[in-house]
């Protein structure tokens, strides 16, 4: 799935539901929902629509390292298939290579699973003080 799918169905994901398709607590009155209603279309208007080109350029950058992760798996399997579909025996360098790659493939994943979590821990710390 690239950037600009993810995008395009977040947009879609965005669009708020019509006047009528409101839920709301059993606690919230009709004039309740009609502010809410009103200051939700006020808000759009301002902003507009958030297209496929609105991503920031780190949530392109985040998707891509995704997508790169996402190829080299696909790789790694086309590799794993092609070996397989030959039917005979593979050789220890096609082994090796075979290995070398899986190999990569992890330390790429496990990078990319570390970058997500320090951001992450760093963006609850910045809540935390702020709070």
């Amino acid at each position: 799935m690239s950037v600009e799918a993810i995008a395009a169905a977040s947009q879609g994901a965005a669009t708020p539901p019509p006047v009528d398709t409101i839920q709301a607590g059993p606690s919230a009155s009709i004039a309740d929902q009609a502010s809410f209603q009103g200051s939700l279309t006020a808000a759009q208007s301002i902003v507009g629509p958030a297209g496929a080109d609105a991503l920031a350029p780190a949530m392109k950058a985040v998707f891509g390292q995704l997508e790169q992760v996402n190829g080299e798996a696909k790789n790694v399997a086309a590799t794993a298939k092609a070996a397989q579909a030959k039917g005979t025996e593979l050789t220890p360098g096609e082994v090796v290579q075979l290995t070398m790659r899986c190999h990569e493939f992890m330390f790429h994943c496990q990078l990319t699973s570390s970058i997500a979590n320090r951001t992450s821990d760093g963006i609850q710390q910045l809540f935390r003080q702020q709070s």
